[in-house]
């Protein structure tokens, strides 16, 4: 068997190898493309990685803050709810002083009405005994008049023109009435002037009983007499004829003459 070289065949031989070759870098060449676009890829997922975690922290700070933020927010609703409750609290007090102060008012204006009108009668009833007091001073001896007068000066004839309080116009009566109701119980001898029936002025003893009976004597003068209280004033009538009796009761008042029983007149009109 004879063997030839085929120069078809060598050439085929070389256009295989070329075809290899041509197959190689095609595959070197999609490996690095693949290489590339893995790390593209690469790139891209750890950029994405990266996102999502960044992301992630995001929503993880946002639900922290989320939920500190609501603690706060509870806080403070449930001080605005303790605060509206104390001050619903102290309007309901409020509104219960109010009216306990409502009512404790008109309770004063009601006193104070019944005060007023004890007031007026009170000082209706101090009028009057006023009014009687001043008309009783004529009634009563001088010597008596003057130990009064303090408080008879103080007794206004105008009560409304008055400026003194009904407790101090009550204490004037008083203590006036006070005196009078003494000088009714006692005897009292004073010095006085007394015009006579043929218009004489003589001096003479006064002996006064009480504030209805007096009786007066001038035992040198032989003028004797008796007084009683009247409307207007003390009545002088002259009983000369007394000299004796009023003489005689007298000395056993100022004691120069032993206690005895002397019979005087008495007149009451």
């Amino acid at each position: 068997m004879a063997c030839r070289w085929d120069a078809s065949g060598e050439d085929g031989f070389e256009r295989k190898g070329t075809n290899m070759r041509q197959v190689v870098i095609s595959l070197v060449l999609a490996l690095a493309a693949c290489a590339a676009w893995a790390q593209e890829d690469l790139e891209a997922a750890k950029q994405s990685i990266e996102k999502w975690l960044e992301t992630e922290r995001l929503v993880t700070k946002e639900e922290q803050d989320w939920r500190v933020g609501k603690e706060v927010l509870q806080e403070r609703i449930d001080l605005v709810r303790r605060e509206s409750e104390a001050l619903k609290e102290r309007i309901a007090q409020t509104k219960k002083d109010m009216r306990e102060a409502e009512t404790k008012t008109a309770e004063l204006k009601a006193q104070n009405e019944v005060v007023k009108a004890g007031t007026k009668s009170l000082a209706d009833d101090i009028k009057q005994l006023e009014l009687r007091t001043l008309a009783m001073l004529p009634r009563t001896p001088e010597s008596v008049r003057l130990r009064v007068d303090p408080l008879t000066q103080r007794i206004p004839a105008n009560p409304k023109e008055c400026r003194l309080t009904l407790s101090e116009r009550y204490q004037n009566v008083v203590g006036t009435l006070n005196e009078l109701n003494k000088a009714a119980r006692e005897i009292s001898v004073s010095g006085e002037m007394r015009q006579l029936a043929d218009g004489r002025q003589v001096e003479v003893s006064v002996f006064y009983v009480g504030l209805a009976q007096a009786y007066y004597v001038n035992e040198k003068s032989g003028v004797a007499g008796m007084g009683f209280a009247g409307e207007r004033g003390w009545e002088w009538e002259e009983r000369n004829d007394l000299v004796e009796p009023v003489s005689r009761v007298l000395a056993i008042y100022r004691g120069e003459s032993p206690a005895a029983y002397v019979p005087l007149p008495v007149k009451v009109k």
